[in-house]
């Protein structure tokens, strides 16, 4: 959003490979009967135990996350302004971000394909083609729909944990995903690392 007093995070979760992990999380549902769309915006006491789950699977599995997070008090949306194809300043630089999460933590050696969730954009909003302009690593970008894809899910509920410790949320299930997210990380506060990148290195 980039707005005053609040927090832009983009968060993205790197594997690789995406259809055994997308089982292995199958699998966990399976285990908690959960058959909704796991938010972190969401989050009730049906969810709860489900994604405290999913964070202690992702803490012992191969992904990464990464994301960078912006404090909209300090960012500037004035190089923006200029509604490239009619976007807004807020989409360029959600878009500039986006891209920004992939350039620092793409592995040199690997090409990539990045799923990229429709619900996370504007219906006009150019991302998938953005991303692949000069980025030879990014062979392909993915239309996806987080209602269908697990990892997808993941990748929203560990940025909403970030999210909620920059913001300082105290609602309590929120303020529990939070903490084990971050704990797993070995921080007490995502704004142990402001104002630099979030990343959690395995």
């Amino acid at each position: 959003s980039f707005r005053k007093g609040d927090w832009q995070v983009i968060g993205l979760i790197f594997t690789l490979d995406p259809n055994a992990r997308r089982a292995e999380l199958s699998d966990l549902r399976d285990r908690y009967d959960f058959r909704r769309e796991l938010k972190y915006s969401d989050t009730d006491v049906v969810s709860l135990p489900y994604a405290l789950a999913v964070i202690d699977w992702f803490l012992r599995s191969e992904p990464r996350f990464c994301c960078i997070a912006k404090d909209g008090d300090e960012f500037s949306l004035s190089g923006f302004a200029h509604r490239y194809r009619g976007l807004s300043p807020q989409e360029l630089a959600y878009n500039y971000t986006y891209k920004e999460v992939l350039r620092h933590n793409l592995p040199p050696d690997h090409r990539v394909v990045v799923t990229v969730d429709q619900q996370s954009r504007t219906k006009n909003n150019n991302l998938l083609d953005y991303l692949k302009m000069d980025m030879p690593a990014v062979r392909d970008v993915i239309d996806g729909d987080s209602k269908l894809d697990d990892l997808l899910q993941v990748a929203d509920l560990l940025t909403g944990c970030i999210y909620g410790s920059l913001m300082g949320v105290t609602q309590p299930r929120k303020r529990s995903l939070s903490d084990a997210f971050l704990r797993g990380c070995g921080m007490a506060s995502a704004r142990t690392r402001y104002p630099s990148k979030v990343s959690r290195q395995k």
